[in-house]
């Protein structure tokens, strides 16, 4: 096909496909099912169901030829605790199945063979590795302070009722990122308010009496909707997502608002707009709020924040907070607008940098030009250990991060300002 995001998104429509055909079949065992617990799967690629599959089962660690860091097979197996490196070309032709490795995820690196004295030091690093895990988990319920006595909220990325569960039992501080997504994907008709409320309900209730944000829907461009004819765009990074997207669609908006509304009279609930890029995009939501309160939904207002994905938003903080209350920086996007590098093209990873020191400006220059605004990261840079300490430098008082990692980024959060 022409469009580059259509050729993607290929991956979705084979893996559909054999999924498809396997049931016709009456095959109904995953083809990954007799992988014996601790292998390393090697593979060109990685279809979605195949890492679901891999998430509940045995495999230590996945390598894959094609891929770049914003893959949906990338991104699937880092939000299971998945260790997982992608496009490393020629994998394939030097490695056999017979063969051992060790795979350092963090460090993105693979030892094939290694020798004795190379396994010894990655066991040693990994022993190290499960004793501070063990101990963050001890005190996961614990507020998260730094050492000059700064309390920072670590809050989780949530997308149904298992994330929240999980999200809580790590000791979370609340929900910093709910995505709305599951909720309308895979159907034939856009969900009704009171279908909506049903699922948001069933999704936080184990976070209750705890803050959650819920993010308007992210769908637009590359991410179509079933249940509507989407114009085909020429960029689609470019075009209309998001925020964007929903003025469009102004039906969508008054469901999920109206359904937010009933909803936050049983939660301390903040909603937060998606790729907001002009004041406008925040000041159509207060107004759609606005007038569905006046009809009697609550008397509750929740308070609403805008997600910092482009640098426009960024720079345009002080305009923004005219009608917002907070915000929120989704780094994994504003990292591909900043460095123009798309995040599924693994042709340019090599510019799809998030601990770029211009990440980190663009942070600290919305601090300095609203110091007294709560500012929260839940971009993948929040999950990164060794990020935690320039955040909080740069005037970040909350991150949202994947459950597994909550306990890991409160330890990184009492270790900021100690001496090294």
């Amino acid at each position: 096909m022409e469009a580059d995001v259509a050729r993607q998104k290929s991956d979705d429509m084979r893996d559909l496909a054999r999924r498809l055909v396997s049931a016709l079949a009456g095959v109904h065992a995953h083809a990954l099912a007799n992988i014996p617990r601790g292998s390393v799967l090697v593979a060109r690629r990685l279809l979605p169901s195949d890492t679901v599959f891999l998430g509940r089962n045995t495999a230590a660690a996945a390598l894959l030829e094609l891929g770049g860091k914003g893959s949906h097979a990338a991104l699937f197996a880092r939000e299971m605790g998945l260790p997982c490196i992608t496009g490393i070309r020629g994998l394939l032709e030097v490695i056999s199945e017979d063969s051992f490795a060790v795979v350092d995820a963090d460090e993105a690196q693979v030892i094939i063979n290694p020798t004795a004295k190379q396994k010894k030091f990655f066991h040693a690093k990994h022993e190290r590795y499960a004793r501070t895990s063990a101990k963050a988990r001890e005190r996961a319920h614990e507020p998260a302070v730094t050492a000059n006595g700064t309390s920072i909220a670590v809050l989780a990325n949530v997308g149904d009722a298992e994330d929240t569960r999980l999200a809580v039992e790590n000791g979370a501080d609340g929900v910093g990122l709910y995505r709305l997504e599951q909720a309308y994907l895979g159907r034939q008709k856009p969900p009704s308010v009171e279908e909506l409320h049903e699922e948001m309900q069933k999704t936080l209730q184990p976070a209750k009496g705890l803050p959650v944000y819920v993010r308007l829907l992210d769908v637009g461009a590359d991410k179509p909707l079933p249940f509507l004819e989407m114009p085909r765009e020429r960029n689609p990074s470019l075009g209309q997502r998001g925020i964007r997207f929903l003025r469009e669609h102004p039906e969508l908006l008054h469901t999920q608002l109206d359904a937010l509304l009933q909803l936050s009279s049983d939660f301390d609930l903040h909603i937060l707009v998606p790729m907001v890029t002009l004041p406008s995009d925040i000041e159509v939501v207060n107004q759609v709020l606005k007038e569905l309160t006046s009809k009697g939904a609550t008397s509750r207002m929740p308070k609403i924040g805008a997600m910092v994905e482009t640098p426009a938003a960024a720079l345009t903080a002080p305009d923004i907070l005219k009608y917002a209350k907070f915000l929120s920086f989704g780094t994994n996007d504003l990292t591909q607008y900043s460095f123009a590098a798309d995040r599924e093209n693994e042709a340019v990873d090599v510019y799809f940098d998030d601990t770029h020191d211009v990440i980190f400006r663009l942070i600290r220059t919305v601090h300095d030009d609203v110091p007294n605004v709560p500012l929260s990261v839940c971009g993948e840079l929040a999950g990164r250990s060794k990020a935690v300490s320039r955040l909080v430098e740069c005037g970040i008082t909350s991150v949202s991060v994947v459950p597994t990692l909550i306990p890991v980024i409160k330890e990184a959060v009492r270790s900021c300002g100690k001496a090294s």
